[in-house]
């Protein structure tokens, strides 16, 4: 009888973590831009930051625990709705509550350098080896920025590891000063402020 329990107790845990992977997130955000989209709300981004491997876990507001399957992936929107611009986060565990921003900085960063945020694309770290033989990095860096841009005219996507950010090898990284002068990683910049200053005003949906 206690094995059934068990077991009955570990296929339901399985289920219920299954439904917290990076298909679950995806399905919420499309969901959620969909119905942006049905109020006409045909421009928005997202930026989408990871660490391949990390796992969550999170009290709901039930006082029931979620943990996050794999990789625990922190997915923030960002639009304008009434001429105020709003921030929804999505994680593993679900949605929280839609917040306003209390300025339209970054959306309006976005609008003047569109162009700029598409065609400037983060390089690999590259370095020039005066030995002529692979050099190794002195840490694995697994973590990753995503960002999604979508207007009515024109969508593209950007992703980048933030080790190419970096000049963490044994020789200098070549990109480094080109990488960090882009406008995609001056976004990335003001919205690691923006979100510390969201992130305690954030509430669970359920």
């Amino acid at each position: 009888m206690k094995k059934i329990l068990f077991l009955f107790i570990a296929f339901v845990f399985i289920q219920s973590n299954a439904q917290n992977d990076k298909g679950a997130v995806n399905r919420m955000v499309s969901e959620f831009t969909k119905s942006l989209e049905s109020r006409d709300i045909d421009e928005h981004f997202s930026l989408n930051q990871y660490c391949l491997g990390t796992t969550e876990m999170l009290r709901l507001k039930d006082g029931s625990m979620c943990v996050s399957k794999g990789t625990y992936y922190e997915v923030y929107i960002f639009w304008k709705e009434e001429g105020r611009a709003m921030i929804k986060k999505i994680d593993n565990c679900g949605m929280y509550f839609s917040l306003p921003l209390s300025n339209s900085e970054v959306i309006e960063f976005i609008d003047l350098n569109r162009n700029n945020l598409k065609e400037g694309v983060v390089k690999k770290y590259e370095v020039e080896n005066p030995e002529n033989v692979p050099a190794k990095s002195s840490k694995i860096h697994s973590c990753f920025r995503e960002f999604q841009f979508k207007n009515e005219n024109n969508s593209f996507r950007q992703t980048y590891n933030l080790y190419d950010l970096t000049n963490d090898s044994k020789f200098k990284n070549i990109n480094f000063e080109s990488n960090n002068k882009l406008e995609i990683v001056a976004l990335q910049k003001m919205l690691e402020s923006l979100l510390s200053e969201m992130e305690p005003k954030f509430r669970r949906q359920f």
